[in-house]
């Protein structure tokens, strides 16, 4: 039997606004992290670097930087970190955190939020975040409540999820965890397939008015993939791959960049295949 535990949630989407001519700001945007904190670290230095006129840049996360991979409470730090120092960047709500503002929110489907989210990775993100994995519970509450307790000890966590953005707009780009349901304005996209979707709009060419730039689904090539209306840049960092970021500059070029097993920060050449939707 299958349980629906999204809750509805209140549509946030955010217009970036543009920057006054003769100092260019860079955006840059990065993959789903997936608890990955140590191919997140090598990335603020890197952005820092490429910044020697201090004219300043913005980071927009997609999303779901918690679960699967070892480290879910320091990469959700060094978001917070990021947050808290530049107004301007921003944190894109992915399912996974999504998962874990549900087992926060609603008590009265804990056990099946809970059932279902350690299943797709949070019981990493769990035990990063303090709590006994392997330990012996004597009700399945004693869990929640040690792991509620230990969540609630990172409230500036709790508190950036809460402030996520579902939909990001610049204008040339729209930013998005998962993707776009082709033929639906922007403003009436449901929170569920802006986290989830797949089917239709992956092996759709609509054209959105804008690049779609997404996570959520890991690309098959392990690198950042280029189609006609959207940009992929899960890369599989959860898994074991690398972490991808692309940056904007102001005049809408794009590079893209890796951070993986050497901890070190590599650009990628990139062609666009515009055969495939």
């Amino acid at each position: 039997m299958r349980h629906d535990i999204r809750a509805p949630e209140t549509f946030r989407r955010y217009c970036l606004p543009s920057r006054p001519r003769g100092c260019p700001l860079k955006t840059y945007v990065i993959g789903d992290v997936h608890g990955r904190a140590d191919l997140l670290k090598a990335l603020p230095s890197h952005i820092e670097e490429n910044d020697p006129n201090g004219c300043g840049y913005r980071v927009i996360f997609l999303g779901d930087i918690i679960d699967r991979g070892p480290d879910s409470m320091k990469a959700m730090e060094m978001v917070v970190r990021e947050l808290n120092q530049n107004p301007e960047s921003r944190l894109i709500l992915g399912n996974h955190e999504e998962f874990m503002l549900l087992f926060l929110d609603r008590p009265d489907k804990r056990e099946i939020v809970f059932d279902h989210w350690m299943r797709n990775g949070g019981l990493a993100a769990a035990a990063s975040y303090g709590l006994n994995v392997g330990g012996r519970y004597g009700r399945i509450e004693e869990a929640h409540e040690s792991l509620l307790e230990l969540l609630h000890r990172r409230q500036n966590h709790i508190d950036a999820m809460r402030r996520a953005a579902s939909l990001i707009n610049d204008g040339a780009n729209v930013f998005v965890h998962a993707g776009l349901r082709p033929g639906v304005p922007f403003e009436q996209q449901t929170t569920k397939d802006l986290r989830t979707i797949r089917s239709g709009f992956l092996d759709n060419d609509f054209d959105f008015g804008a690049m779609v730039v997404h996570g959520h689904t890991v690309t098959s090539s392990g690198l950042p993939e280029i189609r006609r209306s959207r940009i992929a840049l899960d890369t599989g960092a959860g898994a074991g791959g690398c972490l991808s970021m692309m940056m904007v500059d102001d005049d809408g070029a794009r590079t893209f960049f890796q951070s993986g097993s050497a901890r070190e920060v590599v650009k990628v050449e990139l062609s666009q295949r515009p055969d495939e939707p």
